[in-house]
C-alpha cells in the first residue's frame, strides 16, 4: 500500500538497471509465471547483487532468466518493478517501461523505487506519473534492507492468500500490505488510520483523489490534511 533506497547502492545494480531499461522491444513481459510458495521469484540480472543479497537474508529466492520487464515476482499473481536511483534520473525510458508493463502484464503490479534527496523532484514526477496517470502503486524505500522486508512481506501475504484461501468468504486483496507500506510515509497518519484508508478505499490511486472532507469522515481532519498534502507533494 512504495519502497526508497540508500544512496549506498552498488555500481553493479545501477550498471546492471541501466542495461535491463532499454529492454523495452520483443517479448518483454511473461504472463505465466508460477513461483512456489515461499519464494520470490528474481530476474537472472539481480543475480550477485546488493539487493539480492539483501533479500536472501529475509526470504528464499528462485531465479529466472524469463522475467523481461518485471524485477521481482512476490507471487505467482504479483509483479514488482524495481527503480533505482540511475533509472529514476532516466525518466523517459522509465515511463515507457511503465508503460508497456501495464500494458501487457495481467497481475498486480507494484514499484519500489529509490528515493534519495540527489532525486527527489524526479521521484516526484514519477509517483505521480505511475500511481495518478497508470494506476500502479510506487513505494519509495530508504535502503535495500527495507526493499527485501517488502518483497519478503508481500511474499509472506501471498502464500497465507492461497493457503487459506477456501477458509474465508472475502479477503483484502494481497496487494493490500504495499498499499499500507506506502500510507505508513504519511507523516501524522499512523498504523490504525492507514489501515482504515485501506479498508475504505483498497489502492493508492483512489486514496489520491480524495478531498480532506472525505478522508476525514474516515480518519478525522487532521490526518486527512496530511495525507493530502503527501499526495500533493508528488506534482
Amino acid at each position: 500500500r512504495i519502497c526508497a533506497l540508500l544512496h549506498s547502492v552498488g555500481l553493479d545494480i545501477m550498471n546492471t538497471s541501466t542495461s535491463s531499461i532499454t529492454q523495452l522491444t520483443g517479448n518483454a513481459i511473461r504472463r505465466e509465471v508460477r513461483v512456489p510458495i515461499g519464494h520470490v521469484m528474481l530476474s537472472e540480472k539481480w543475480v550477485g547483487s546488493d539487493v539480492h543479497a539483501a533479500l536472501q537474508k529475509v526470504a528464499r529466492t528462485v531465479v529466472s532468466d524469463e522475467l523481461g520487464l518485471v524485477d521481482f515476482h512476490p507471487s505467482s499473481g504479483t509483479a514488482v518493478l524495481y527503480a533505482t536511483e540511475v533509472d529514476i534520473v532516466n525518466e523517459s525510458p522509465l515511463k515507457r517501461k511503465i508503460v508497456k508493463l501495464r500494458k501487457n502484464n495481467a497481475k498486480q503490479t507494484y514499484i519500489i523505487a529509490q528515493r534519495t534527496g540527489a532525486v527527489q523532484s524526479q521521484y516526484k514526477s514519477l509517483q505521480r506519473f505511475a500511481v495518478l496517470d497508470i494506476g500502479i502503486p510506487t513505494l519509495p524505500l530508504e535502503n535495500l534492507a527495507e526493499a527485501a522486508q517488502l518483497l519478503a512481506q508481500m511474499e509472506v501475504v501471498e502464500s497465507k492468500e492461497k493457503q487459506h484461501l477456501f477458509l474465508l468468504k472475502r479477503r483484502a486483496p494481497p496487494a493490500s500490505a504495499a498499499v499500507l507500506g506506502c500510507l505508513l510515509k504519511v507523516p501524522g497518519l499512523g498504523e490504525v488510520r492507514a489501515k482504515a484508508l485501506v479498508h475504505k478505499w483498497h489502492s493508492l490511486k483512489a486514496i489520491s483523489q480524495c478531498s480532506v472532507d472525505d478522508l476525514a469522515q474516515v480518519i478525522g481532519s487532521a490526518p486527512a490534511k496530511c495525507v493530502v498534502k503527501f499526495f500533493c507533494n508528488t506534482s
